[in-house]
């Protein structure tokens, strides 16, 4: 799978998100893409520590998927960024970062809620969708 096309397309869904990334399921790094002009709040060293210790909490809600289903993406906000998480496929996971101001956070309209169905219907892989 060619990450970079993927992680370009995300970037493209939505002008809010900041940066986006793909990792292994150990939080180890593997493309990457970020905004023009935009400025990260972590070091190099606290977003790889910050990406495992997200992938360990993804293979905890592996364990429980035969009692509940499968996880589909979690969200972490924060009170600069908001950052979301998804798999993609068995062996990888996909963070997209986006800003956590009121517009960008609304649940209701647009925002958190758009980014999230954009990303979902990109790595649903069917064109009607995405």
């Amino acid at each position: 799978m060619n990450f970079e096309n993927l992680l370009k397309r995300i970037m493209d869904s939505d002008t809010n998100i900041r940066h986006s990334i793909v990792t292994d399921n150990e939080g180890n790094i593997l493309a990457t893409n970020h905004r023009e002009g935009i400025t990260n709040y972590l070091s190099q060293e606290e977003t790889e520590s910050s990406l495992k210790r997200a992938a360990s909490a993804w293979k905890g809600r592996k364990a429980l998927s035969p009692k509940i289903g499968n996880g589909l993406y979690a969200v972490a906000a924060f009170e600069k960024i908001t950052r979301m998480t998804f798999p993609l496929g068995d062996e990888n996971l996909i963070f997209v970062s986006m800003g956590s101001d009121s517009v960008r956070t609304d649940t209701q309209q647009g925002g958190q809620k758009q980014i999230v169905e954009h990303v979902l219907n990109i790595l649903s892989r069917d064109p009607t969708k995405a």
